[in-house]
């Protein structure tokens, strides 16, 4: 009865090893990924300084820019049902509230990679409109990876320039009692899409008709000039300079961002952003008056054309610089960062259940019933061997 015993708890204790190694070798990889139920909010609190009109899009005078309070709520959710074996939707909306007053929401769809957090090339994917689909494959965002690494090299997703932008590790710290990475993300001066502009409104060209008051500011008289150019021109650099003067002007967006954030290492989960400060500028893109240049050159010693000409060939340099629209700072509110915690501990539990207990609960247990099945099965020695 006992070499009964011995046996079966021999295959049953091998059966609960070769159960570990299986867990460890496929319902880890599995079971480890991208769950279809995330319902997150973050809240951010700070301060927005505009350097032109909300309204009007015009310049403010110096001294006279218009800071006001921000406020912005982050809502990321999982679209359940495109849920498949190996991606997963994640929509995010962001709502602002500047000085009080709710903005347009906008809205974001990434597709993750449900085992790595990349997001993956998919047609749903998408920045503020679903007609304007967006690749961000092989970048990270609005999540980090499982098992962030501080060695690791990481690219996270800006929807502003349409482009990933490589992250830094700063530091490790303990906050809320889990330990985080810190990581910095920082650039100047990247092209911002044209979705961005054309959905906060912002022109995308302008005129010399409407530059004529910063001219004017700076010593030119545009009329003052084309009356004087009227007289001192030939007819066919006349007609050339007028129409050059009458075409569209683009300008061009840049955005600057420094960004610090605190991360979950384990589930890949930003719980802290403390430090965010960005900026949106324009410039005038000036390529297309290089025909107006040749035209002007001609004229740069007519007593009556020269020196505004040279007035002008003087503020070319300075009609080039980047000037702000905008530029704001926020940072997580104290809630926000104690409810990310909270699900950073959950979602570490949910992992380490998977990976940790559940195969080595197995392994445990199968290596004491084989134990004792052995010890079972090796009792004292049969009479007939001890006499013999």
């Amino acid at each position: 009865m006992k070499g009964v015993a011995s046996k079966i708890l021999i295959v049953l204790g091998i059966i609960l090893i070769l159960a570990a190694i299986l867990w460890w070798a496929i319902a880890v990889n599995a079971m480890v990924k991208l769950p279809d139920d995330v319902d997150v909010v973050n809240k951010y609190e700070g301060e927005i300084t505009w350097y032109v009109d909300p309204a009007t899009h015009q310049p403010l005078p110096e001294g006279g820019e218009l800071k006001l309070p921000l406020e912005v709520t982050q809502k990321i959710v999982s679209l359940a049902e495109e849920f498949d074996s190996s991606t997963g939707p994640l929509k995010e909306t962001i709502e602002l509230k500047i000085g009080g007053m709710a903005q347009q929401p906008q809205e974001f769809v990434y597709v993750l990679d449900r085992k790595t957090l990349e997001n993956v090339k998919d047609d749903r994917a998408y920045a503020w409109s679903k007609d304007n689909v967006v690749d961000r494959e092989g970048a990270y965002y609005p999540l980090f990876p499982f098992d962030t690494s501080k060695d690791e090299s990481y690219k996270l997703w800006k929807n502003e320039i349409g482009d990933a932008v490589e992250v830094e590790f700063v530091s490790e710290e303990d906050k809320e009692g889990i330990t985080v990475y810190n990581f910095k993300l920082a650039f100047e001066d990247k092209e911002v899409v044209e979705a961005y502009i054309l959905g906060m409104g912002f022109p995308t060209s302008t005129t010399f008709e409407e530059l004529k008051p910063i001219l004017k500011a700076a010593g030119v008289d545009v009329d003052g000039f084309l009356a004087l150019a009227a007289q001192a021109m030939q007819p066919a650099d006349l007609q050339a300079l007028q129409k050059a003067l009458q075409a569209e002007i683009p300008l061009k967006y840049l955005w600057s961002a420094e960004q610090e954030m605190s991360v979950d290492p384990k589930t890949g989960t930003p719980v802290d952003i403390y430090k965010s400060a960005e900026s949106l500028t324009y410039k005038l893109d000036m390529e297309g008056l290089s025909g107006l240049q040749a035209i002007l050159a001609k004229y740069v010693n007519d007593p009556r054309l020269g020196p505004a000409i040279a007035q002008l060939a003087g503020l070319q340099s300075q009609m080039g610089e980047a000037r702000k629209v905008f530029s704001y700072e926020y940072a997580s509110t104290q809630d926000t960062v104690k409810a990310g915690v909270e699900d950073a501990k959950k979602g570490a539990g949910s992992i380490n259940l998977v990976k940790v207990y559940i195969p080595w609960a197995l392994l445990i247990v199968g290596a004491l019933v084989l134990i004792v099945g052995l010890l079972l099965g090796g009792g004292p020695a049969p009479e007939q061997a001890e006499e013999e």
